[in-house]
């Protein structure tokens, strides 16, 4: 068994080749500003550091406070991309932004209600040690002191293109799930992008959909952090494959990386597929009631996971069938499954245990029948 091991993991270790070194800030800012090195918007959008906390990076720069490394990779074309360090890479981009956009914007009291927008120049506030950054900014710092953090000097770590692809999707999603400014979703569609695919963008683009996104009915903030695309997401794993895992991100996550890879074969047609799934919801369900427990002859609390993987699965896999049904029979369906026995325990405690997963699809494969 040790051998074994060992020889797996040799040779794992070959399909991921990388560099470090070191670089000044004003070094990256130029390759940012030269397009040598680019921030994906997807993951740009991550950026949510408040202004506390970029006041608190400035600082440890100019007091050569030691700092976590920037990690990039190398894209085939020769150019990079930031794969982690979002928060303090957009932290200068924003405190430079007059340096490196061309149209300036002027710094007013708006500035502070958009503190993630790194093109509006950055005001600082005051700092645990040094008090005299609050309200100080680009403009108005020493000539010495924008010396200090141009050439202040930043880890890199290199991810090679010659890396496997899995190994740079396992790189990107490790790292950034250290930190808690991404969601899964989120970590799932930017670190997909590294293939130059087109599948995150087909993604988004079904996640605009107004009946999609009326019948699932999520928070603002489930929305924000793409819950829209990971409850897609979930609806294409689960009609294509069962998981071998008992943990729904990483069978979502494999999904992902293949589909970004375009081993899924007819995406186009599931795509489609799951857009009349959801027509024949909205017809149903417009005011987004389909994902929630029906109860005392209600629809009432949030958006239910299990319950989707019943309903939308059912519908996916009956398809013929239930677009020639009412709306008004579906409804029926719907509110009459919530007594069904197996379709509480499939909801129940321990839902997310693999049985269940695949229970979950096969009642609805059933149930709409």
């Amino acid at each position: 068994m040790s051998k074994d091991l060992i020889k797996q993991v040799e040779k794992q270790r070959h399909h991921v080749i990388v560099d470090s070194f070191t670089v000044t800030w004003n070094e990256l800012l130029n390759q940012y500003k030269n397009k040598d090195v680019a921030i994906n918007p997807s993951y740009q959008r991550a950026f949510r550091w408040s202004l506390e906390q970029q006041t608190k990076y400035v600082e440890s720069l100019l007091l050569n406070i030691p700092t976590p490394p920037i990690f990039l990779s190398e894209n085939s074309n020769g150019t990079f991309e930031v794969i982690d360090g979002l928060q303090r890479f957009s932290t200068i981009i924003k405190f430079f932004s007059a340096e490196i956009f061309e149209k300036d914007k002027q710094v007013d009291a708006k500035q502070k209600d958009n503190p993630n927008d790194i093109t509006l120049p950055t005001i600082l506030t005051e700092a645990p040690i040094l008090t005299g950054l609050a309200n100080s900014s680009r403009e108005s710092f020493p000539e010495t002191l924008l010396r200090t953090l141009r050439y202040s000097r930043v880890q890199l770590i290199l991810l090679k293109k010659e890396s496997s692809s899995l190994a740079k999707f396992t790189v990107f999603t490790r790292l950034n799930r250290a930190g808690t400014a991404l969601s899964n979703q989120e970590i799932r569609n930017c670190s997909a992008r590294l293939f130059e695919t087109s599948f995150p963008d087909l993604l988004n683009d079904l996640a605009d959909s107004e009946k999609i996104t009326k019948s699932l009915k999520l928070s603002r903030e489930e929305k924000d952090s793409m819950g829209v695309q990971e409850v897609l997401l979930r609806l294409i794993a689960f009609v294509t494959r069962e998981p071998k895992t008992q943990r729904i991100e990483e069978f979502l996550d494999e999904v992902m990386y293949e589909a970004a890879q375009g081993k899924i074969p007819s995406q186009n047609k599931i795509i489609s597929k799951i857009q009349d799934t959801f027509d024949v919801i909205y017809s149903a369900f417009p005011e987004g009631q389909a994902f929630r427990f029906y109860k005392a002859n209600k629809f009432s609390g949030s958006f239910s996971p299990n319950l989707y993987d019943i309903i939308a699965c059912g519908i996916y896999f009956n398809l013929a069938k239930c677009k020639k049904r009412t709306p008004e029979e579906m409804r029926g369906l719907v509110r009459t499954l919530h007594g069904e026995q197996e379709a509480i325990a499939l909801t129940g405690a321990g839902s997310n245990a693999k049985s269940k997963m695949i229970g979950r699809v096969n009642f609805g494969k059933k149930w709409f029948a």
